[in-house]
């Protein structure tokens, strides 16, 4: 049980408008058996377990598959913001985009100006790109310029791992853009060690905690209360099969100290939401 319901940001959730929330919910079904994910695709539904558990605010975003779609999801990811407003977990809209769209850094800057995104999330094996492909150089300029939080996830695999060959491109884009604020999704699970020495290198490089379907990240107690200021808690609701009650649980078996457990939970997140620049 959380000892201050409410408190909790879970930074990695997924609100997906219906169709596409679909085809995800078949896709994990086709790997994995349905009756194990924690949670339904009702987004109301899914507010209100994450309430339970003590989450009080999340960051719900989409992800780009193909060209021409990011503009459609970005739209209706603001419209999940306005219709769970007033409801039992604060939701923070993310936005999205594919490197072969027509004027990626346009699709962004609308996602942000109209319809008041905060974050960004880029998939690279949905999408089927590297997150330092030329043609998202316009995106990197603007993020960097506005400070926004950049999600990657930079496995291939089909079970959503990454390797450590896969954090190359990761640091090579670092190395042309040290201002943007880059989060590496499920710590780079397996290669999460690797990836928590690139955050611990790179001042303005983070990692979200979020399992990895049945893999919680291998976190040593030591390593998460030196980096509790560049790490975040998430979940992947809906498509989760470790509720976020077992990874809070999981998190407080480490016994960290007190601020540092609180940066995780939550202090890191409003942090760089609080330096977004729009």
């Amino acid at each position: 049980m959380i000892e201050s319901t409410g408190t909790v940001v879970d930074s990695h959730v997924h609100l997906l408008p219906g169709k596409l929330a679909h085809k995800v919910r078949a896709f994990f079904h086709q790997h994995i058996s349905g009756d194990m994910l924690a949670y339904p695709l009702d987004h109301a539904l899914v507010l209100e377990k994450l309430a339970a558990a003590g989450i009080g605010t999340v960051w719900s975003f989409p992800y780009a598959h193909r060209e021409g779609v990011a503009a459609g999801l970005n739209a209706a990811s603001a419209r999940t913001v306005q219709e769970q407003s007033g409801g039992p977990v604060e939701v923070i809209g993310g936005a999205t985009v594919h490197p072969r769209d027509e004027a990626p850094a346009a699709i962004v800057k609308e996602a942000f100006e109209e319809h008041g995104l905060r974050v960004l999330k880029l998939h690279c094996s949905v999408g089927n790109f590297s997150p330092d492909d030329p043609a998202l150089n316009s995106v990197w300029e603007l993020v960097s310029l506005r400070r926004v939080p950049v999600v990657i996830h930079l496995g291939h695999a089909v079970s959503g791992h990454t390797n450590a060959a896969e954090l190359v491109p990761l640091v090579n884009l670092i190395e042309r853009y040290p201002e943007a604020r880059i989060i590496v999704a499920h710590c780079g699970h397996s290669a999460a060690a690797k990836t928590l020495d690139l955050v611990q290198h790179y001042p303005h490089l983070y990692a979200d905690l979020t399992p990895v379907v049945f893999d919680l990240v291998d976190l040593p107690p030591e390593r998460a209360a030196l980096l509790s200021n560049k790490l975040l808690f998430g979940t992947d609701a809906p498509n989760a099969v470790i509720p976020a009650e077992k990874c809070l649980e999981h998190l407080r078996s480490l016994h960290l100290p007190s601020l540092a457990e609180s940066a995780i939970l939550g202090g890191t997140a409003r942090r760089l939401i609080a330096e977004v620049l729009l």
